[in-house]
């Protein structure tokens, strides 16, 4: 968001007291504004999980910060299935969804989201079983935890999403207080008495959520309406851009999810704590950018059904400006302040740690470039072009990931992502320029029976 520059010089009169309460005014109005709002839910989202990451880091062995970070990514894997077949969904249909529904609509939601932390909870506890049996030593003492714990913070992001999609930003941001100061003192207590461990922590966090989560239903739970019939239905309907949604995100997290597995495998859990002091540098802008994705969705939607595709079109390039010159700001800072930053936060900074911040913080600008085309096609009902595009860039890092990881070790990785995200970029922009510019057509999955 940029804002004109003043207009007053050295010697010039100040202006009248009016113009200086309308001032006041559209300041306040700004900072009190939907976005400022976003912004400061996802910095308050990220800060705790990297305050959690900061104390395992500083008070437990390199390993169990590693099987830690382990657990998130586990979890991640499990957000992005339900963001993709619910959650996204939803908030793309939302705006074109009769009033007289939209209860309902919300009820079906709530009843998946219920069914699928309960699938989740039980893929763990096999996966828990299975370690233990195997002797796998590592995981054989968090996955049983991790099934438990998973329902709760599952379903607290859930609820976080949801007020996101009725643009509720101040709302998600007060419960996101909420749910982080309960998950910070929890650990904080953890160490205090001398029992700061992996499955300790997995309980407290779950316990933060869960409380957040209970005032969400008990809330919210005259909102909607959950029917047997339509649960079903609406999966159904959603199945179509879900599957689109989860082959292009599920892609996305593999690019993500690569990296840590394959230094695991190779290299050992040390290497991947390694890995993730820097990523979790060049994290901390990235709230920036998360933050505008939570509003992305429901804007997109909102300006197509209401505009169309000029409407549509004049989102997007207000967006590209900002992702584009926002993120080479904060990538410049990451590469500049990284190592200093990094010391602060885990007292701990790899040996070529700078090299690696190069790498990440110019993958950060490459996936920002073209992330609103992303949301673009996908409020076209071309959600299938984003999925192309983020394969082909996936298999390149793949390649590039596992030769480079033997001669550069953690760096190797992290320069992998790069060509990857270039590729991205490329076929992205191609496929978007060639739907924005097509004659006008209704997105099926707008359509509500």
């Amino acid at each position: 968001m940029s804002f004109p520059a003043s207009s007053i010089g050295p010697g010039e009169p100040l202006p009248p007291p009016g113009m200086l309460r309308a001032m006041w005014r559209r300041g306040v109005a700004v900072a009190g504004g939907r976005l400022t709002y976003a912004l400061a839910d996802q910095v308050t989202y990220s800060f705790g999980n990297m305050v959690v990451a900061a104390i395992l880091s500083r008070h437990g062995s390199r390993a169990e910060f590693g099987t830690y970070i382990l657990t998130q990514r586990a979890m991640d894997i499990f957000i992005q299935i339900c963001s993709v077949f619910s959650w996204a969904p939803f908030m793309f249909r939302l705006p074109s969804t009769p009033k007289g529904r939209q209860h309902i609509f919300l009820g079906s939601i709530v009843g998946q989201q219920v069914c699928a932390c309960l699938v989740f909870a039980l893929l763990l506890w096999i996966a828990g079983w299975w370690t233990a049996g195997h002797h796998y030593d590592l995981y054989a003492n968090v996955m049983v935890p991790l099934a438990v714990t998973s329902i709760a913070i599952l379903f607290r992001e859930f609820t976080r999403r949801m007020y996101f999609a009725e643009l509720r930003f101040k709302a998600a941001f007060w419960t996101d207080v909420a749910t982080v100061g309960l998950q910070i003192a929890g650990v904080e207590m953890l160490y205090r008495i001398g029992r700061l461990h992996v499955p300790e922590t997995l309980q407290v966090l779950s316990f933060g959520a869960g409380v957040v989560s209970l005032y969400w239903i008990l809330t919210e739970w005259k909102t909607f309406e959950i029917r047997l019939r339509d649960v079903y239905e609406d999966l159904r309907r959603d199945l179509r851009l879900g599957g689109w949604l989860l082959g292009g995100n599920m892609i996305s997290m593999a690019s993500a999810q690569c990296n840590p597995w394959l230094l695991g495998a190779v290299l050992g859990p040390a290497s991947v704590g390694a890995y993730a002091i820097c990523e979790s540098v060049v994290n901390i802008p990235r709230v920036a950018l998360n933050s505008l994705q939570n509003a992305m969705a429901p804007v997109v939607a909102r300006s197509l059904a209401k505009d169309g595709k000029p409407g549509l079109r004049q989102v997007i390039a207000r967006y590209d400006r900002a992702l584009l010159l926002g993120s080479a700001v904060c990538a410049a800072g990451v590469v500049a302040l990284g190592p200093w930053v990094a010391r602060l936060i885990f007292k701990a900074f790899p040996d070529n740690g700078r090299m690696i911040l190069i790498f990440l913080a110019l993958n950060f600008i490459a996936v920002a470039a073209t992330l609103a085309q992303s949301y673009g096609l996908t409020a076209l009902d071309k959600a299938g072009l984003v999925f192309y595009a983020n394969l082909a860039g996936f298999v390149v890092q793949v390649l590039l990931a596992v030769a480079l990881v033997g001669k550069l070790n953690v760096a190797g990785v992290a320069l992998a992502m790069l060509p990857g995200s270039i590729v991205v970029v490329i076929i992205r922009q191609i496929f978007y320029r060639r739907e924005i510019t097509s004659p006008q057509e209704t997105a099926s999955f707008g359509r509500n029976a």
